[in-house]
């Protein structure tokens, strides 16, 4: 599953906390809730230098109004902006970013724990801190409260043994740590075979995380990649690539859904 459909499917998980939160917000407990209000400065991250080339290169923040409601704006990369949550609860904000429409994989933090780390009333988002915050997701999408696990040191151990932690999809670690099977070492780097990739180029993956594929002498972009499922993003086209056991590999070109 690629690191867009998760989030979507994530976010939309969470859409009864919305309508529960639309109902507060009329209720009697109105005046209650906006004095609960943490205004926060919140930065978001430039966009890695995989990503520099691709065109219309935009973000969708969102998070969790006071009430529940969930909200969303539109921001640039580096931009600095300001949001309203409920003073001290649990909360995951990420940002969604794309290009030209085609989605990339998200930045993050998780409130309060990134309000505490820094200045009060101003958190930074962060690459890592999307990860993070897709597993809590995916945590409280299925009904389970993400802050029992040591969220913290997921972060740690992700950054520590990994280059990129989307290799280990973040539904992936959700799973185990709800069974209670998930080791650090699922981050430890796996092998990776040498995969040369269909089109004219340039090509980034949706991981902010990973290697951009680089041009070989024979005049093919090229990218090491471990088993699985990987999605490329282009100028014009995306990228689907599948990669088995034995680093054989097999793609799906697709055009841009904003191209006629």
């Amino acid at each position: 599953m690629s690191i867009v459909k998760f989030l979507i499917g994530a976010l939309a998980a969470l859409l009864p906390f919305a309508l529960l939160g639309a109902v507060s917000l009329v209720s009697c407990d109105l005046a209650s809730d906006l004095s609960k209000a943490h205004r926060l400065r919140v930065a978001l991250p430039e966009s890695p230098p995989s990503w520099a080339f691709l065109p219309d290169l935009r973000m969708a923040l969102s998070w969790r109004a006071p009430g529940g409601a969930i909200r969303s704006m539109a921001a640039s990369p580096g931009e600095v902006v300001e949001i309203e949550v409920e003073r001290g609860r649990p909360q995951e904000i990420i940002v969604l970013p794309s290009s030209a429409g085609r989605g990339l994989g998200p930045a993050g933090a998780l409130y309060p724990e990134a309000a505490e780390a820094a200045r009060h009333d101003a958190i930074a988002l962060d690459w890592i801190g999307g990860y993070v915050a897709s597993v809590a997701l995916a945590l409280e999408g299925a009904g389970i409260d993400a802050r029992e696990y040591d969220l913290e040191r997921l972060s740690r151990e992700a950054v520590s043994r990994s280059s990129d932690p989307w290799v280990l999809p973040a539904s992936e670690t959700a799973r185990r740590l709800a069974e209670g099977s998930f080791r650090a070492t699922a981050f430890d780097e796996p092998e990776r075979f040498k995969v040369a990739l269909p089109g004219e180029g340039p090509w980034a993956s949706e991981s902010p995380f990973a290697a951009a594929p680089v041009p070989s002498s024979a005049g093919v972009y090229e990218v090491e990649l471990p088993t699985g499922l990987w999605r490329f993003v282009g100028v014009e086209r995306e990228l689907l690539v599948s990669v088995d056991e034995s680093g054989a590999s097999d793609w799906v070109l697709r055009p841009s859904r904003d191209l006629p």
